[in-house]
């Protein structure tokens, strides 16, 4: 059975190689897990951007094999969601208030749209989840590696053995803090302003025959 030793997730599938620059502050509570795809064909690219002082990345990373890393501790906040969108806009339950809020704000004359996206980013982030989507500042994200193919407008296929230590370390995250698994877990490209494939096939495969 996993448990947690000053943020580090001790478990015999799980090797961790912390980067501290990936790292920024503590994170007081997790709400949620996003999955991301690393856009890269190969854990070593990450891990070098990593060693090389990048500041964005997330808790985890499974590579085509199946090794799961942590790189990152889980009390530590990373930089991997980015810009919010609007949560009851997405799903279609905003009040008429909120509606004209969003709008507004998504409107504001002689403003750069992405000013305006971060902009309603910011207002998002004066909410509590689950009434908005999750963010830096109360989830943990878990990276796969995998290429994005323009061609295909979608992430490559993630291997069987990533699917299976995703599922692996899903499970173990959602027992160690509370969480569930079928709203409590997000693709990175429905929630943020990323390319909107980023994490689908990941959750499509965690939840497929799953029932609320």
């Amino acid at each position: 059975m996993a448990k947690l030793d000053k943020g580090k997730l001790v478990d015999p599938a799980i090797e961790v190689r912390l980067y501290a620059s990936i790292e920024h502050g503590s994170l007081d509570a997790v709400h949620a897990i996003v999955l991301h795809r690393t856009d890269s064909s190969n854990a070593t690219s990450t891990f070098s951007a990593y060693a090389g002082g990048k500041q964005t990345g997330a808790h985890f990373l499974i590579d085509k094999a199946g090794q799961i890393y942590q790189t990152a501790r889980v009390d530590q906040v990373c930089w991997h969601v980015g810009v919010l969108l609007a949560r009851c806009q997405v799903e279609h339950g905003c009040d008429p208030h909120e509606l004209k809020t969003i709008s507004s704000l998504m409107h504001a004359k002689g403003v750069g749209f992405g000013s305006r996206a971060r902009n309603l980013s910011r207002h998002e982030l004066g909410k509590a989840y689950p009434s908005r989507y999750p963010s830096n500042q109360d989830s943990l994200g878990i990276e796969v590696v995998g290429m994005f193919q323009p061609a295909q407008k979608a992430f490559e296929t993630p291997t069987p053995e990533q699917l299976k230590s995703l599922k692996y370390l899903v499970d173990l995250l959602v027992g160690q803090f509370g969480l569930n698994l079928l709203s409590d877990v997000y693709a990175h490209g429905a929630i943020a302003r990323k390319e909107v494939t980023e994490g689908a096939q990941l959750l499509h495969a965690l939840t497929a025959g799953s029932k609320p």
